[in-house]
């Protein structure tokens, strides 16, 4: 069991991915851990990890966990993770979001829960810092979203649930679902 957010340091850390380039250089070249995970077809969608997604007015390509740091390696189908890793989820978008100039407007939350249903993490707005400016509509096709915790309780087994929220800020797109990772 979690302790309360209170006594608990829980670090979020969003990621947009600033180019194709270091996405692939970084997760894409491990062709051997997406073979051994069995995505499940939604659509056009391959969902990897259980991952539960609703798209809405867009089309979204692939949905995966990867760890979230300097490896980024590949989370196999159970989802059992150590946490101190992190865990990245990786959004990989097809079309949808309303492009004005090469740019999107995107808004992103979170919101991770333990197997007693305590909010342990509730984030919003987490593109706020784009404000005005906008996203580049090419970065904008690969969103990672991260979610890792620090603390003495990392190490006790628990189930958490992650949910999350991506909308175009200035178009009708949005993607919403969640995952569940464990720790033993």
């Amino acid at each position: 069991m979690m302790k309360p957010v209170s006594s608990s340091v829980v670090f979020l850390f969003l990621t947009l991915l600033l180019s194709s380039c270091s996405f692939h250089c970084q997760i894409g070249n491990d062709t051997t851990a997406e073979e051994k995970s069995t995505p499940r077809v939604k659509g056009d969608m391959m969902l990897y990890n259980g991952i539960e997604v609703d798209a809405r007015n867009m089309q979204l390509d692939k949905a995966y966990l990867v760890t979230n740091d300097e490896r980024a390696e590949r989370i196999d189908d159970e989802n059992v993770v150590d946490l101190e890793r992190g865990v990245k989820l990786i959004l990989l978008i097809k079309d949808g979001w309303k492009e004005i100039d090469d740019k999107v407007w995107l808004d992103a939350s979170l919101l991770v829960t333990n197997s007693n249903g305590e909010t342990v993490l509730e984030k919003e707005n987490m593109f706020a810092k784009y404000g005005a400016e906008g996203l580049s509509a090419e970065d904008a096709k690969t969103i990672g979203l991260s979610v890792y915790f620090k603390g003495e309780d990392v190490t006790k087994p628990d189930t958490y649930k992650v949910k999350f929220k991506v909308n175009d800020q200035k178009g009708d797109a949005s993607l919403e679902g969640s995952y569940k990772i464990y720790t033993r």
